[in-house]
């Protein structure tokens, strides 16, 4: 019985590796570009694909930040290209694209990542705040692939999006972050239609509620921030996801138990979604499970 026991444990053991192998050898000679690259999610998923052989270069705007990541990622053996971009804006993205492009000599992989999240009524938002949310989660997405997609197609890369489950469904105090993860799903289908023939894959994440870093921004009504919800994944387990869905090339996937309920809720019956929305508000029930 001991026998049997220690010989299912080798074989399991050998799978394993097996599949880690395999894992790590569709990645080699790899490059990606991440933007939101240097904190949360961003930074995780160029750790993962690092790990499994990518070469890596990350974006965000802001340099202290960039040279932070780019440390604790040498501190891991990584070696990353950091690039200083704003993803609202149109050159700013193409310059980004370009200079991974001299660096590795190819783009295999884009991840947009980058976006901020917001909580208040449409009603406390000002016209400002609603076309920044829309320049930064939306045409932040726009802008890189568009100046990435001859990469994409000629080595049939990878383009990914981080959407949430304000993507699946509407959720108050969200109403332009939600209107602009919806428009992911629909800018990924169609880009799907138009790029995978060429051999590219487009896929989308919806992450759930996950770890967040201190520093992690959520804009209220007047422009300040205030604090992230709770967290239901790491970021190490969403980076994964993203590994694996880039891996298979999916197009989509659906992270977190509270994720797939919306999913399928909202297939269900969006109408009944929307009424237990409204009735949670109403009776303050997040409050009562101390949820913030």
């Amino acid at each position: 019985m001991a026998r049997r026991k220690r010989a299912h444990q080798e074989r399991a053991r050998s799978r394993r590796k097996e599949a880690m192998s395999m894992a790590a050898k569709h990645f080699e000679n790899k490059t990606a570009l991440i933007t939101g690259g240097s904190r949360g999610i961003g930074l995780a998923v160029a750790r993962e694909l690092s790990r499994r052989g990518a070469r890596c270069a990350i974006a965000a705007r802001g340099a202290e930040r960039l040279e932070r990541a780019r440390a604790s990622l040498a501190s891991d053996g990584f070696d990353v290209l950091t690039i200083q971009a704003d993803v609202a804006d149109a050159a700013s993205c193409a310059d980004m694209v370009s200079r991974a492009v001299a660096e590795f000599g190819r783009l295999d992989i884009l991840v947009n990542n980058a976006g901020v999240s917001m909580r208040a009524n449409l009603e406390d938002l000002d016209a400002e705040a609603c076309r920044s949310m829309v320049d930064i989660n939306l045409m932040g997405c726009i802008y890189p692939t568009l100046s990435a997609l001859d990469q994409l197609k000629n080595n049939k890369g990878s383009v990914v999006f981080t959407s949430s489950i304000a993507g699946l469904i509407g959720l108050p105090t969200a109403t332009i972050y939600c209107a602009t993860k919806h428009a992911l799903r629909g800018f990924a289908d169609a880009l799907r239609c138009e790029i995978g023939p060429d051999g590219a894959h487009v896929g989308v994440v919806y992450v759930g509620f996950t770890e967040n870093d201190p520093e992690k921004k959520v804009v209220s009504a007047d422009g300040g921030a205030v604090p992230p919800g709770p967290a239901h994944m790491t970021q190490e387990q969403v980076a994964r996801e993203f590994a694996e869905l880039i891996r298979h090339r999916r197009s989509r996937a659906v992270l977190s138990p509270i994720g797939k309920l919306a999913e399928l809720a909202g297939r269900l019956s969006p109408d009944i979604v929307g009424e237990a929305i409204v009735f949670s508000r109403k009776t303050k029930l997040n409050e009562r499970l101390g949820i913030s």
